[in-house]
């Protein structure tokens, strides 16, 4: 006699039958990297390239990446990286989908919209809410990052501007520059034997690399006439400065403090560059707090890829078809 399974067997066949169909669909999609206790998937790189223009717009730290340029021609691994590093920073930084709901409900009062709305202007841009609920989560851990570990590390000085602008800018212009300097020197002829003069401005050169101020050391070592002022000798014109000096001042930033430079023959000289100007300062000073902005993003992200090094260092980090990195 031929056995009939009854209505509630084959229902039961039916749901184990789906259970292993969907089992093998999880396990046809591909494990990219681990990181932690995290996954990244081939879904999370699929989604990561169909979202690129949310991510301009919700990712601080995304369009100061080489990646924003590259975009979809971005190669696999190139965004597999760029997702573990993600990663860290949220898993350092993590953030509540209540905190992500506090971020969303103040960017409708900003922009005087309703939920409905919002969720209408996303999808009118051809994305999901979802979605962009997680890029809101990501971009929250990098600000998070960036408030409490890298700005306090980015610091912009005058000199750093100045230095750039007449390195970038103004390196190329003929028109005179003037340098103020300060100099101290030692005159081989004052000492019984050259070595003994060496040794004094090496002394005095040690003294400045410690911290002592230039001027000072300047009072107690040089014999140049400039000796009484700390070595200033006020601002020169590059035509007005012999070609030894000049040359070595070019070479030089703002604040920077020379090596012992000259021989036994003529005279030591230690130089220090005071400050930098030419026919080009109208021009610094209507381009300097752009240069500033360009400097600091730039520090920013240099920050910031020391941090995750840093992170890197004691993460287990595993991508497919690679060794696992754990370091301790």
């Amino acid at each position: 006699m031929r056995k009939i399974l009854s209505g509630s067997c084959l229902t039961l066949m039916a749901g184990l039958t789906l259970i292993t169909a969907q089992a093998h669909s999880a396990l046809l999609e591909r494990l990219e990297a681990s990181v932690n206790s995290s996954t990244i998937l081939s879904s999370d790189v699929t989604r990561f390239k169909k979202t690129l223009s949310l991510r301009s717009q919700l990712d601080p730290l995304f369009s100061s990446h080489p990646l924003s340029k590259k975009g979809a021609s971005a190669s696999h691994s190139e965004v597999v990286d760029f997702l573990i590093t993600e990663v860290l920073i949220s898993q350092q930084f993590p953030v509540t989908d209540a905190e992500v709901e506090q971020e969303i409900n103040s960017i409708q009062a900003n922009n005087r919209i309703t939920r409905d709305a919002l969720k209408n202007a996303i999808e009118g841009q051809g994305f999901n809410f979802d979605d962009y609920f997680e890029l809101i989560r990501v971009g929250t851990s990098k600000r998070n990052l960036i408030d409490r570990e890298i700005r306090t590390r980015v610091s912009i000085s005058d000199d750093d501007v100045k230095n750039y602008f007449y390195n970038r800018y103004a390196k190329q212009n003929t028109t005179p520059t003037a340098y103020r300097f300060r100099i101290l020197t030692v005159t081989p002829t004052h000492f019984k034997n050259a070595s003994g003069a060496r040794e004094t401005v090496e002394r005095a050169l040690k003294a400045i690399r410690a911290g002592e101020a230039f001027e000072e050391v300047a009072k107690q070592f040089s014999d140049d006439a400039s000796a009484p002022n700390g070595g200033d000798l006020g601002t020169l014109t590059s035509d007005q400065i012999n070609s030894t000096l000049r040359d070595q001042l070019k070479k030089m930033k703002i604040g920077e403090v020379s090596d012992v430079l000259g021989d036994a023959k003529s005279r030591y000289f230690v130089l220090k560059l005071e400050d930098l100007r030419s026919a080009e300062t109208e021009r610094y000073e209507k381009m300097k707090e752009e240069i500033r902005s360009q400097l600091a993003a730039g520090e920013y992200q240099r920050q910031i890829v020391l941090w995750i090094e840093r992170q890197r260092e004691t993460a287990f980090v595993h991508t497919a078809g690679s060794k696992t990195n754990f370091k301790k």
